[in-house]
């Protein structure tokens, strides 16, 4: 689970610094050009990117079997969420064929967060 934890801080961690710092750049990668409401909420999400990188650093080192289950809930919702509005996101063409990584990306993490979340 610590595997878990630190793999996935790693990932949020550069998305949210890019999310953050270089909103526009990022965007870009995925073939979208953002106005500046787009670079507002961008960095609105890069913001909560680093509370969710917070909540990972402390379960990481955290004994608390309780944290570590609210956590990988956590994790799993928003990963969970992020899949399916990504997969949206491609259906409609929003973003380039770097939509499908990030999309994969998140349905790996959802199903490696699930399988701690719905096991006894």
């Amino acid at each position: 689970m610590q595997t878990l934890f630190t793999v996935s801080l790693i990932v949020e961690i550069i998305f949210a610094i890019g999310f953050v710092a270089i909103p526009a750049t990022l965007l870009g990668t995925f073939g979208v050009s953002p106005d500046a409401f787009g670079i507002a909420l961008s960095r609105l999400f890069g913001s909560a990117l680093l509370g969710f990188c917070t909540l990972l650093w402390y379960a990481r080192s955290s004994r608390s079997a309780e944290m570590h289950k609210y956590t990988i809930r956590t994790m799993f919702i928003y990963n969970f969420g992020a899949t399916i509005f990504l997969f949206l996101a491609m259906m409609g063409g929003i973003m380039n064929s770097m939509g499908w990584g990030a999309m994969i990306m998140h349905l790996g993490f959802t199903i490696w967060f699930g399988v701690y979340a719905f096991r006894r």
